[in-house]
């Protein structure tokens, strides 16, 4: 049987790119053309452009909401490994583990103003629905601080399905929520004072997410089911997007392809300039380059944000 060699990026052509998405389409890991259209998107680009944009619409990542579960599920099911379970015979690993089960805490990260449409709620929804977790094991970041408070340490995960910035898990972290008799306390805090086990759990971490976590937030052990390195932002200087042929003028061709498209010059990075190529089914990322999802000056979205 002979080896296939792997694809190289500067062997990537249009009809490869659209022969793949077809792909993605038929075996359902992408959605029917009316929710996502590969070939409508590449019509936006001018002939000098194609070359950039059919490399940038090679590197795009998109997650179904079947392939956001299972990678869900695979996040916190790995936290059996930092228990112990690895290191102990069946009978000890299930006992520790279905003890874990028991007595977690499943909660979410808010931004500034937090609401149930913040995108960590859905995952806590999810934690009921897919993993089999008590709904009274699930709860708002408050009351999650009151029970530690008041019972005692117990583990607690934070669920989510995607960290940029890692901006909201901080400000979740640090808040300081009023507690009975206006007393306050935070996550912070509270981890100091008790030693409690705290982990987070998204789905995909960028990795200035990673950097963040773990600079402003010590006691939060970050486990996610992915990591996105900087070299998948098409923005790096050493981007896996591009070839090499077409790094030099990559950056130029997202300026002036966002321009035309009516995206504003301070924003067609997307969030704190992340430039990834990437959606959910569920929603874009703010920290996506808005090129995937514009709808200005007739401009064909690959994906719409919902």
């Amino acid at each position: 049987m002979v080896e296939q060699q792997p694809i190289r990026p500067a062997a990537v052509s249009r009809s490869f790119v659209l022969l793949k998405c077809n792909f993605f389409v038929d075996v359902q890991l992408w959605p029917v053309l009316s929710r996502i259209n590969p070939e409508s998107w590449l019509s936006n680009f001018r002939t000098n452009e194609i070359d950039h944009a059919v490399h940038l619409l090679n590197g795009f990542l998109y997650y179904s909401s079947v392939l956001v579960e299972e990678l869900f599920k695979a996040a916190f099911q790995r936290l059996s490994c930092r228990i112990g379970c690895l290191q102990s015979p069946y009978a000890q690993a299930k006992a520790l583990w279905d003890s874990f089960r028991r007595n977690v805490i499943v909660t979410y990260v808010t931004g500034e103003n937090p609401s149930e449409t913040d995108s960590g709620y859905v995952f806590a929804r999810m934690a009921r629905q897919a993993l089999g977790i008590s709904e009274t094991q699930i709860m708002n970041p408050l009351r999650v601080l009151e029970t530690l408070v008041a019972d005692g340490p117990r583990p607690v995960v934070f669920v989510d399905d995607f960290v940029g910035s890692g901006r909201q898990c901080t400000l979740t972290w640090h808040r300081e929520m009023e507690l009975a008799k206006g007393t306050t306390n935070s996550f912070a805090k509270l981890s100091a004072i008790t030693g409690g086990t705290f982990y987070y759990c998204p789905v995909v971490c960028a990795d200035l997410g990673r950097r963040v976590i773990r600079d402003r937030c010590p006691g939060l052990q970050l486990w996610p089911a992915h990591f996105l390195s900087d070299r998948y932002s098409a923005t790096s200087s050493d981007s896996l997007i591009w070839p090499e042929r077409l790094r030099p003028t990559a950056l130029e061709f997202l300026r002036s392809a966002s321009k035309r498209a009516g995206i504003p010059e301070d924003q067609w990075a997307g969030f704190k300039d992340l430039g990834l190529a990437l959606a959910f089914e569920h929603c874009v990322p703010d920290a996506t380059l808005p090129i995937f999802y514009c709808e200005h000056n007739g401009w064909h979205p690959l994906v719409r944000r919902t």
